[in-house]
């Protein structure tokens, strides 16, 4: 803020009686007796050659340049404000001295000391800075994004963004409504992948209806990591699958095998696939005498992380419900002390008796650490039981002298600051 006063101000340094050139007068009466009012200090050239130095000064000490944007915009309103008046500004100065204006009909535009005019400009730039301030705060394409709120303007948004969009949408297939919140891994002009909780939800405009999606950026960083690996067993490969976001995996073996992928599980000797949230490997053997090991999923997990985020969402919605009562509640006790006239206190009472009547529903945080409790329990004996299971079927392929399969490929991750 100081340095934008002080750039916005320096212009007029040309002038003793101006607030800057008081400040700093036997500076301002040299420059005054030399080149004038309105000449070298309101020139192009001289914005261009200070600029370039508060870089450099900047770049040597921070390393950054954000302080030579804010000062070339601070100086340049000054001499555009003054592009205004009558008198315009030589932006070419020493090169030439024709003054530049804004407009070029001269009672368009107003004379310097018109106090009238420029308190009409003062409200009408306090003005602007107060209605457009979610505009300063989010940015014209982010805002211009926002509005429309359509998938085109999403992959507008991902294309220009240089951090981690968190993104609510709603949609709708049929007569199923689709609606939340989550980060945006991947955007297309009819497509998006989003992360939301730790399932990956698609919105492809051609399999749904998306009535909105609004983007908010997020301050986090994300990118794309590439793990490649060569001869490694399906156990590697399923702990270095099961501890990350997929964005590509491509993964071969030597002999067939069975994987499962978004619900459906196939024998391929090749696996190709895009955003995934987990897949799971089975090796296959060529002897039919040995039983093939399955990983077998507890069905009841999948319910409860269902039941997890719909009494997250209740709760939410009851908390907001709750804070809304307590705040009603606050509102009407104030007006009833402040008031003075006897029925319209009676009126206050009841309503604020009846409003301490009304049952407000509290969030179940209880239940819900119950779930998740559940939940862990659940996932840590589906590990053992499954371990127990391969290490027996492993135990019994080594007696048959059974090799396991190699697998080869790349796996493409993404990894999200703070998640």
């Amino acid at each position: 803020m100081g340095l934008a006063v002080g750039a916005a101000l320096l212009p007029d340094i040309d002038h003793p009686k101006t607030l800057i050139g008081s400040l700093l007068k036997p500076l301002s009466q040299s420059i005054n007796r030399r080149y004038g009012h309105r000449t070298i200090t309101h020139s192009g050239v001289t914005l261009a050659v200070l600029t370039l130095a508060v870089a450099i000064i900047e770049k040597l000490s921070s390393g950054a340049n954000s302080m030579a944007l804010v000062f070339f915009f601070a100086y340049f309103s000054h001499l555009m404000l003054d592009m205004m008046t009558l008198q315009g500004v030589p932006l070419l100065y020493p090169i030439t001295k024709n003054p530049f204006v804004i407009p070029s009909n001269p009672g368009y535009r107003i004379r310097t000391g018109d106090l009238r005019a420029e308190a009409v400009m003062f409200c009408l730039f306090l003005s602007l800075g107060l209605f457009l301030r979610p505009l300063f705060e989010h940015g014209f394409w982010t805002s211009y994004n926002r509005l429309f709120g359509t998938m085109q303007h999403l992959y507008l948004e991902f294309q220009r963004s240089e951090d981690l969009l968190e993104v609510q949408y709603r949609a709708h297939k049929g007569s199923l409504l689709l609606s939340g919140k989550g980060y945006c891994l991947e955007a297309k002009p009819g497509r998006a992948v989003l992360l939301q909780g730790d399932s990956l939800v698609v919105l492809d405009q051609s399999e749904l209806v998306v009535e909105e999606v609004i983007p908010s950026h997020t301050g986090r960083q994300f990118f794309f990591r590439e793990h490649r690996f060569v001869g490694i067993g399906a156990d590697s490969l399923q702990h270095l699958v099961g501890r990350h976001i997929i964005a590509r995996l491509d993964v071969a073996a030597d002999r067939p095998f069975l994987v499962t992928a978004n619900g459906v599980t196939s024998e391929l000797r090749r696996f190709e696939s895009g955003f995934l949230r987990g897949a799971i490997f089975h090796e296959l053997y060529d002897s039919v005498e040995v039983e093939v090991f399955v990983y077998e999923p507890n069905p009841r997990i999948p319910v409860l992380r269902e039941q997890l985020r719909h009494l997250r969402l209740e709760n939410q919605s009851r908390a907001e419900a709750a804070a809304h009562h307590s705040l009603r509640l606050a509102e009407l006790a104030v007006e009833l002390q402040m008031e003075a006239d006897m029925v319209a206190r009676e009126r206050l009472y009841g309503q604020l008796v009846k409003e301490r009547k009304r049952k407000v529903l509290q969030p179940d945080y209880a239940r819900a650490y119950e779930l998740q409790a559940e939940i862990a329990a659940l996932l840590e004996q589906e590990r053992a039981k499954n371990a127990r299971q391969r290490e027996a079927l492993e135990r019994r392929n080594r007696e048959a002298e059974l090799q396991p399969a190699s697998f080869t490929g790349y796996l493409t991750t993404v990894e999200i600051e703070g998640v």
